[in-house]
C-alpha cells in the first residue's frame, strides 16, 4: 500500500424496511439481508443500474468501482415489478421495485433481499456494518472502503 493509497468510502443503506440478518463474508464479496416489512425495495448506494437480471430477480448497482447486487428472494417465484432501466441514476430514495410479500408468504416463499457488492469481481476491500435489528429504507447500515 502506498503512501496515497486512500480508498473512497461507499455508504450503504438498508435497500426495504425491514430486520437486517447478516453481514458476513463469502467469495462473492460482502454480503447483507433484511427481511422485508414493505413492498417497495430502494437503492442502497448512488450510482447508476448497470444491469437487471430478471431470471435471478437481481439489480445490479454501479457504485465508482464497486458492484452492488440486490436479489429480491431467494428460491421463490414472485417477480419483482421494476421502476427503473439500465443506465438510470439512483440514490437511496430512488424505489427500484415492488415486491408483493403477501403473496410469496401465501406460497410460503422467503421474500429476504440480499445485498452483495464487490469490486471487480473481487470482495471489496473492507465493510463496517454501523448498526442491526430494525432498519428504514433511508437508515445508512454500513461502509464499504472501495480502493
Amino acid at each position: 500500500m502506498g503512501l496515497f493509497s486512500f480508498g473512497k468510502k461507499v455508504k450503504l443503506y438498508a435497500p426495504v424496511d425491514g430486520t437486517l440478518i447478516d453481514l458476513a463474508t463469502v467469495a462473492a464479496g460482502q454480503t447483507g439481508a433484511v427481511t422485508p416489512e414493505r413492498h417497495h425495495i430502494f437503492s442502497p448506494v448512488t450510482g447508476t443500474v448497470s444491469a437487471l437480471i430478471p431470471e435471478q430477480n437481481a439489480i445490479e448497482l454501479a457504485a465508482g468501482k464497486l458492484t452492488v447486487r440486490l436479489r429480491m428472494g431467494v428460491n421463490t417465484s414472485a417477480t419483482p415489478a421494476t421502476y427503473v432501466h439500465e443506465g438510470d441514476q439512483v440514490t437511496p430514495e430512488t424505489p427500484l421495485a415492488f415486491v408483493d410479500q403477501e403473496q410469496a408468504a401465501e406460497n410460503g416463499e422467503d421474500m429476504t433481499v440480499l445485498v452483495v457488492v464487490d469490486k471487480g469481481g473481487q470482495p471489496a476491500e473492507k465493510i463496517s456494518l454501523s448498526t442491526s435489528g430494525q432498519v428504514s429504507h433511508d437508515q445508512e447500515v454500513a461502509t464499504v472502503v472501495a480502493k
